[in-house]
């Protein structure tokens, strides 16, 4: 009976082993480990596990340990200080000081840029976009997601805020393409603008809204001065070829980045 008791209890603690085992976060590129040799300051490193997997440690050179855990990394490094005769009984200890495991990077024109963990309550766009601070005033409303599970360039997707808002179109956040992943990469650039100068009351530089036409640019411009006139609406836009040409409007043409508005004086 006490030789089952013994027996049972061995299998329940390496059960335990095992779980603790399958629950430990496996080491990926980009994370930043601090390798300790007990004993042996000077074998001691800070290191980037680089994009295809590799450490490199004083004596020993490049180590694949991407996808090992902790402890598995460690047994292979010291297997590799015995092998190469640099210590008898090594004893490696893996820290990992930061973890690309389970983060999502939110990038550009956000008030607080940097890497934030993905949990239950942080899974989508805006989750991320409000953990960062929220959008600059001079923000794009056109949001890039990159995926880090698809190929270029199927891995670019696109959101656009006023859309998601305004227009009331909240599925596109349950998309299963938009739900945020490890790795993944939230870029805000800055908001296109347009120019307007000529007999407008507030001329200079504005935020470029989607789909905005000659008449919003201009209110946006503080309307038409006492000395303007409608008639004669010119935009000076870039061609293709990197030409700048003349291009005569009315107030329903669309506006677009780079433009500059032109509001003549009226003769009469």
């Amino acid at each position: 009976i006490i030789m089952f008791k013994k027996i049972g209890l061995i299998l329940v603690l390496w059960c335990f082993s095992q779980m603790a085992l399958s629950q430990e976060t496996p080491i990926q590129p980009g994370d930043v480990l601090k390798v300790s040799v007990y004993g042996n300051p000077d074998l001691t490193t800070e290191t980037e596990v680089s994009s295809t997997g590799f450490i490199n440690l004083p004596l020993l050179g490049a180590i694949e340990i991407a996808h090992l855990i902790s402890s598995q990394a460690s047994e292979k490094i010291e297997q590799r200080l015995i092998d190469q005769k640099v210590l008898k009984n090594p004893q490696v200890i893996i820290v990992v000081l930061e973890s690309k495991t389970n983060t999502v990077s939110v990038l550009g024109q956000v008030k607080a840029p940097g890497k934030y963990k993905i949990n239950a309550g942080s899974r989508t766009l805006v989750d991320f976009i409000a953990i960062a601070g929220g959008l600059n005033p001079n923000a794009s409303k056109d949001i890039t997601i990159i995926k880090a599970d698809l190929p270029s360039p199927a891995n670019k997707i696109t959101l656009n805020m006023e859309q998601i808002f305004v227009d009331g179109e909240t599925n596109v956040l349950t998309m299963k393409n938009a739900l945020l992943q490890s790795g993944d990469i939230i870029y805000v650039p800055e908001a296109p603008v347009f120019y307007i100068y000529g007999k407008v009351n507030r001329p200079g530089s504005f935020l470029l809204k989607r789909e905005m036409t000659v008449a919003q640019a201009i209110a946006l411009g503080g309307g038409i001065s006492s000395v303007g006139t409608t008639r004669g609406l010119s935009i000076r836009r870039k061609s293709k070829g990197g030409k700048f040409i003349d291009i005569k409007v009315n107030e329903n043409t669309l506006i677009q980045a780079n433009d500059t508005l032109y509001i003549n004086e009226s003769i009469f």
